[in-house]
This record gives structure tokens, C-alpha cells and sequence, in this order.
């Protein structure tokens, strides 16, 4: 009984000195984070902690002190690209972020919240010069985490979701104007660090920006947005978007009124360099686009593009990317004769471009019988040539030469009618074309600088 009692209260001293060990392991993991953050930009202003027997929260507040660096090291571990003029842009920004987990050691959740706390120090200063109730107002809104991202973060599995915080935000300016935003519905949910994921999806219910000013109102919506992204690498991966649908609007009290409405938009990209040579590919479709206005009254259906690029050189492409990942840090003469160096060998090694697909199906104007519309197919294929340097430094001609190039156009007689009434088209074209059935085809062909349109050379 006396060995059963001293087991017992050792498993059970054991238990109770759980959350106690489990958050010595998170305080660690925290405590290395926050290392390597403040040493790549981020400088920490200040932090707490409340700590129970159970759970841990802690609070910490980061200055963006320097931007180009924080950028750099984001665009080094990530697979998306933050533009250049965000590092000057996004200096001086404080952002708060607040994390929750409990202290038993086999419980991975971590709970995050990341808002900003201020806005940058060159916005500020301007918009404090240009509209102080203005900056009042986003000052607030900061403050009271109005702009916030929630995250579930399972570190064992390295799982996380999430959601961005309903914006729904009206306000009125000095001259009247009032603005309304609205983000809605914001989800998102990944695989992999928080920095470079290996999978992304997110989703989008409703973007609506409203702004009337004087009589003239102008409405932007976008409605049911998802991607989702797999990363190998920052030069493999597959990326995909669509959007249920986009309305742009602008009115004017007079009655003047402009409309352009997509629907069911899709978008996939992708990259791959496993194989011996690189590849690109992209793809788009568009169910049906509209645009009403007082002159101007359109429908087209059917719109659908597919291009690729392909037999890139492996080892030139990755060298671009890596390069491109630098631009916005380095500005030198040096470096940018480096990148243009790199494009050119790129291209010297060759590479095929492909439009598989370019087309329209239907086109209709207002009370008008809808019209068949066009599709392009071609293939560009740049040879590969170690004098290509020399040759961009000469005659377009002999640049020409290491260019094959094959396209078929074929465009509806209708559509091609109304393009020559609007844009009146040469006689050579119009002597060029060849019928179809109900179309006209134009099947161009270039090699060794010949130029040929339906078999007949143009000089």
C-alpha cells in the first residue's frame, strides 16, 4: 500500500508540475521568436504577462523601426512578394500582438491576435497635416483593434486558421463626402510556418467600398472571394483564385451613369522547376463581363485565356527569382546591370511562350442580336543563342533570327465587321484574310525572319 501511495504521489507530482514545465517550453519558443524578430527590423517597445496555474497570456508591442530590413527578411522566407514602396511606407508602425496557450506541454494550441496599434510615421504626419478628425478616427479605430487578425496555431502540426475581424466602418469628412468599407466574412486556414506556409486557402464574403460626395456616388463590390496556394518552393508552387462577382458603379446626380459588372471570374497559376527545364503556366476564365454607360452598353461572354511559358533554363530562372527578392533593398548601378544581366542569360538559353487559348466567345451590344467573337492560338519560340547580348545591342533583324514564331487568329465575320466600321482596317489586312465559314482566319508564321500571313510572305 505504501509503494502504491509513493507512486500515486509521484505521478500525481508529476501532473501538477506540468503546466509549469509547458511553459517553460513556450516561453522558450516565444523567447526565440521575439530574438529573431527584433534582430531582422522589429524593435520591441513593450510586453506582459499574466500567468495562471492553467494558461498563459502575454502581450507585446513591436515598432517597425526598420522597414527595408523586416521586408527583406520577409521576402527571403516567403513566397509572396511585399512591393518596394512598402518598406518606406510601412516605417515607424507599431503593431500589438497578443498570444494565449495553455501550460500543459501536450496541448500545441497557441492562440494569436496581430493588429496595428498606429499608423506608419510618414503617413501620420501627413495625414495629421492634411486631416487631423480624419487621423483622429484611424488613430481610434487602431486603438480599439478595429483592424485585427485572429489566429489558431498548432505548433506540433504546424496547422493554423483563422479569420480576419468584420470591418464595417462609415465616416463623414469635413467636405461632406462620406465613405463606407465593409470586409466581411474573412477566413483563412494553412499549413506550415506562419511566414512561408506550404498551403493557403483563404476566403472573402463581401468587399463594399461606398463613397458620395456631392451627388456623384461611386460603389466598388466584390462578393465570394477564395485562393488557395501550395508551395515547394519560392519558384514551385500552384495558385488558385476565383470570384463569384465584381460591381463597379459611378453616378452622378444628372443621370450620368457607369456600370461594369464581372461574373464568376477564375484564375490559376503556376510554376514549376522539378524538371530539367523551368515552367509557367496561367490560366483565366471569365463567365460574362458588362459595362453600361449613356454611349456604351456591352456583353461578353466567354472570355478565356491560357498561356505558358516553357524549356526555361533552370538554373538562370532561380537566379532571377532569387535577384527579384532583393529590388527592394537594393538600388545600386551595380546590382541593377546584375538583374539585367540575369535576364539576358536567361533568355539567351532560350525558352518556347504558348498561348494556348485567347478568346471570346459572344459579344452583344445594347438591343443587338449577340455576335460570335475571336480566338488567338500561338507559339513563340526563342531559340537558344549565346550572342543574344550582342544581338539586342544591334539590328532588330538579327534578332528576328532567333525568333519562330506560328499564331492562328480567327475572328467572326460579324465582329470582324464592326472592328473595320469603328477602326476602319488597312486593305492589306482585309486581302490577307481567309474565309471560313462564318469566320476569317489569319494563320501568321515567322522563321529565319521570313514573315508569312496565310502563306503569303509580307515584306
Amino acid at each position: 500500500m505504501k509503494k502504491f501511495l509513493l507512486v500515486l504521489a509521484v505521478i500525481i507530482g508529476v501532473i501538477a508540475l506540468l503546466p509549469i514545465l509547458g511553459n517553460k517550453v513556450a516561453d522558450k519558443v516565444l523567447k526565440d521568436g521575439i530574438e529573431l524578430l527584433t534582430s531582422n527590423g522589429l524593435e520591441l517597445k513593450n510586453d506582459k504577462t499574466d500567468s495562471t496555474y492553467l494558461s498563459t497570456k502575454k502581450h507585446y508591442e513591436f515598432l517597425l523601426s526598420d522597414a527595408s530590413k523586416f521586408i527583406s527578411y520577409i521576402n527571403q522566407n516567403s513566397d509572396a512578394k511585399i512591393p518596394h514602396i512598402s518598406d518606406s511606407i510601412m516605417s515607424g508602425a507599431t503593431v500589438g500582438v497578443d498570444i494565449q496557450y495553455s501550460n500543459f506541454p501536450f496541448s500545441s494550441k497557441v492562440l494569436v491576435d496581430i493588429y496595428p496599434l498606429s499608423l506608419p510615421t510618414k503617413m501620420t504626419s501627413e495625414l495629421r497635416k492634411e486631416d487631423i478628425n480624419f487621423y483622429i478616427y484611424i488613430d481610434k479605430l487602431l486603438k480599439s483593434k478595429g483592424i485585427l487578425y485572429h489566429i489558431n496555431y498548432y505548433m506540433d502540426d504546424e496547422l493554423f486558421n483563422g479569420y480576419i475581424k468584420n470591418i464595417d466602418e462609415a465616416y463623414m469628412f469635413d467636405n461632406g463626402t462620406k465613405m463606407t468599407f465593409k470586409l466581411l466574412n474573412s477566413t483563412y486556414y494553412g499549413e506550415g510556418s506562419l511566414i512561408a506556409p506550404r498551403n493557403l486557402q483563404t476566403g472573402i464574403s463581401n468587399i463594399i467600398i461606398n463613397i458620395n460626395k456631392s451627388g456623384e456616388n461611386i460603389v466598388l463590390e466584390m462578393h465570394d472571394l477564395t485562393s488557395a496556394s501550395t508551395f515547394e518552393s519560392q519558384s514551385t508552387y500552384a495558385a488558385s483564385a476565383a470570384m463569384k462577382s465584381m460591381l463597379i458603379s459611378v453616378s452622378k446626380s444628372n443621370s450620368d451613369k457607369l456600370e461594369a459588372e464581372l461574373n464568376n471570374m477564375k484564375v490559376n497559376i503556376s510554376s514549376n522547376t522539378q524538371g530539367n527545364k523551368a515552367e509557367l503556366y496561367t490560366k483565366s476564365s471569365l463567365e460574362e463581363f458588362k459595362i453600361n454607360s449613356s454611349g456604351i452598353n456591352i456583353i461578353a461572354s466567354g472570355f478565356n485565356y491560357d498561356i505558358s511559358l516553357e524549356a526555361i533554363d533552370k538554373d538562370s530562372y532561380e537566379e532571377f527569382i532569387k535577384l527579384t527578392s532583393q529590388t527592394n533593398t537594393n538600388n545600386s548601378a551595380e546590382f541593377e546591370q546584375k538583374f539585367q544581366a540575369t535576364i539576358i542569360k536567361l533568355l539567351s538559353k532560350g525558352l518556347s511562350f504558348s498561348v494556348a487559348d485567347l478568346s471570346i466567345n459572344k459579344i452583344a451590344r445594347k438591343d443587338k442580336k449577340a455576335i460570335e467573337g475571336f480566338s488567338v492560338m500561338a507559339r513563340v519560340v526563342l531559340n537558344e543563342d549565346a550572342n543574344l547580348a550582342k544581338k539586342l545591342k544591334s539590328s532588330s533583324k538579327s534578332l528576328t533570327d532567333s525568333i519562330n514564331l506560328s499564331s492562328t487568329i480567327k475572328i467572326s465575320k460579324e465582329l470582324y465587321m464592326l472592328i473595320n466600321k469603328e477602326a476602319p482596317v488597312t486593305a492589306v489586312a482585309n486581302s490577307l484574310a481567309k474565309e471560313d465559314g462564318n469566320k476569317l482566319v489569319f494563320e501568321i508564321k515567322l522563321n529565319k525572319s521570313k514573315l508569312t500571313v496565310n502563306d503569303k510572305e509580307i515584306k
